[in-house]
């Protein structure tokens, strides 16, 4: 199989800066919008998996959100956030059941072809929701800040390099050093609110929470 650049966009992508991905978050970001982009896309995903380089699994996750700007975003010397509404905001988005969807991800094969970070798993299929809303967080961003997409560095490549330290869902770094955080709310409460927020701000590091 000759893999196509953009066969490595979407490979490198699942094993270095997101977990999984649906069909439709991949039709949507690498083929045109229309019927036959989409059907192109699902023959050339399949034959990714048929070559091992992506493989897929199906489990229940909730319908993706629209994700177009974080709830919050935070810079030091800003005030803390609302903590209360902020949650409310977080926790009241929730209103359909969760379905059951196929989802996406890099291979061992492809990982170590490509040196990535990847596991070759689904660690957790409980967090599937969150690893997608992740995945559509980082969707955006390259279609709205390609510059800074660049520089967008998953949870498990970061963590690699930083075992035993509290990762958040993505850093942007630059020269090896992090300049924002990235972090997808679920229904959190307050409280995991306020220790976010306590880490990054001991460590000035500017945050979002979408």
């Amino acid at each position: 199989m000759i893999v196509t650049d953009r066969d490595l966009e979407i490979v490198v992508a699942l094993g270095s800066s997101v977990r999984c991905m649906t069909l439709v978050q991949i039709a949507t970001e690498w083929w045109p919008a229309t019927l036959s982009g989409f059907k192109n896309a699902a023959k050339r995903v399949a034959q990714l998996v048929d070559a091992d380089m992506l493989r897929s699994e199906v489990a229940l996750a909730h319908p993706l959100l629209l994700l177009d700007q974080p709830l919050f975003a935070w810079r030091p010397k800003d005030d803390a956030p609302p903590l209360a509404h902020l949650s409310w905001r977080l926790q009241s988005r929730w209103t359909a059941h969760p379905v059951r969807i196929r989802v996406y991800y890099c291979s061992p094969r492809a990982a170590t072809l490509f040196g990535t970070s990847a596991p070759g798993k689904l660690k957790n299929l409980c967090q599937l929701t969150h690893d997608l809303h992740v995945s559509q967080i980082y969707l955006t961003y390259r279609r709205r800040w390609p510059d800074l997409a660049v520089d967008w560095v998953g949870e498990e490549s970061y963590r690699v390099h930083h075992i035993g330290e509290k990762v958040p869902d993505a850093l942007l770094l630059s020269q090896g050093n992090s300049y924002r955080a990235v972090e997808f709310g679920g229904r959190y409460p307050p409280t995991r609110l306020a220790s976010l927020h306590d880490d990054f701000a001991r460590h000035q590091l500017p945050y979002e929470i979408w």
